[in-house]
């Protein structure tokens, strides 16, 4: 017992290993110097060179070049989430402090977006206003194996002609969208679900305004400029007395998506016909007329143009990337060709008008659209 005793006292004594803090602590100042930056999913360049823009008192290297000399003050990571549309920074200080924090990339202007989220973190963090997430996090030494260096293409015979348009701003040296280099975004696939109230305007009047009502669905597909095509199905009805007027429109349309952040606006162009099937209360005849004779029924033949500004909601489960919802209006006009390009009365045994077919229209409703990701652009 007293060997045991003596081997005990005479053991060295291994120090206790502190716990993490709590992760509420309160955040503490950091004097930044150094920064090292690892970029996945990114233009390098453009991403290093904005951030020397905003940081000219920090001394910015990418991680592992040679020229990053020694540890820094805080290492950033800075990558591509699952979903196209959004980014990931990882920060981790000398003194082993880790933050990481998400964000939504704007389309055209991804090295903005990226510098500017990376900005004010770093402002965070060095001014002590944000708390860790997580403690005792060491930085990622940096790859083994450098980068081959890519040798300086030949310059050209003759100077290169200047490009058309404005040029890239300072702050954001990637290339607008549709010049060489710019990101592109992914083939889309929408199915879209709306419904729809019509209110006809002009000639023929009618006693209301109100001239259908329905909804239907569509599939919308989107090239990574974002032009887009889309193929259609409304199905809308008319009870007016004892008659019921039913109509279903089958369009196909091509148009452009503007995007702009969370926000978006389909301009889409549609050509539809337009069969529809009138039926009298008690199985009484329907009397069609063009002026005073009675007309034969034909398919409407229309077009109309189609705005829907929505607003998209990231969701990024598998290939679902978002959905938008948001208002939809359409305008436009159809007629019956019947001796000429008309415009037709439904009315009652009596000669009461009750439905009017053809006419311009203007359509007012909602719309729901399931995005799905296709693949990305070239």
């Amino acid at each position: 017992m007293l060997l045991l005793t003596l081997h005990l006292l005479a053991a060295p004594a291994v120090p206790p290993v502190a716990p993490d803090p709590p992760a509420g602590e309160a955040a503490t100042p950091i004097a930044l110097h150094s920064l090292h930056v690892a970029i996945d999913g990114f233009a390098d360049e453009a991403v290093l060179a904005a951030l020397r823009l905003r940081l000219p008192r920090l001394v910015i290297a990418r991680h592992g070049d040679a020229a990053a000399v020694g540890a820094p003050d805080i290492y950033l990571r800075v990558a591509r989430g699952i979903a196209d549309d959004t980014g990931i920074l990882q920060a981790v200080t000398a003194d082993g402090r880790a933050f990481e924090r998400t964000f939504v990339i704007e389309v055209g202007h991804e090295v903005r977006v990226v510098a500017t989220t990376a900005v004010h973190l770093l402002f965070a963090i060095e001014h002590g206003t944000l708390p860790p997430d997580r403690h005792n996090v060491a930085i990622p030494p940096p790859a083994s194996d450098p980068p081959p260096e890519v040798e300086p293409a030949p310059k050209p015979a003759e100077p290169a002609p200047k490009p058309d348009g404005p040029a890239p701003k300072p702050d954001d040296p990637t290339p607008a969208p549709g010049r060489p280099g710019a990101p592109t975004r992914p083939w889309e696939l929408a199915l879209v679900v709306h419904g729809a109230g019509v209110l006809g305007l002009g000639p023929p009047a009618q006693d209301r305004a109100f001239a259908a009502g329905g909804g239907g669905l569509g599939v919308e597909l989107r090239g990574p400029r974002g032009l887009a095509a889309t193929l259609e199905l409304r199905g809308a009805g008319l009870r007016s007395g004892d008659l019921d007027l039913a109509r279903l429109r089958i369009g196909l349309g091509a148009g452009y998506i503007l995007r702009r952040g969370r926000f978006e606006l389909p301009i889409v162009l549609v050509v539809a016909v337009e069969p529809w099937w009138p039926r009298q209360a008690g199985g009484g005849g329907t009397t069609l007329y063009k002026g005073d004779a009675v007309a034969v029924r034909q398919p409407l033949l229309a077009g109309h143009l189609r705005v829907a500004p929505g607003l998209r909601l990231a969701l990024a489960r598998g290939p679902l990337r978002d959905v938008r919802i948001g208002p939809r209006l359409e305008f436009g006009g159809g007629f019956v060709v019947d001796d000429g390009a008309r415009a037709v009365d439904l009315t009652a045994p009596d000669g009461t008008s009750r439905a009017r077919l053809g006419g311009f229209e203007l359509a007012i409703g909602l719309e729901l659209a399931l995005q799905f990701t296709l693949r990305r652009g070239p």
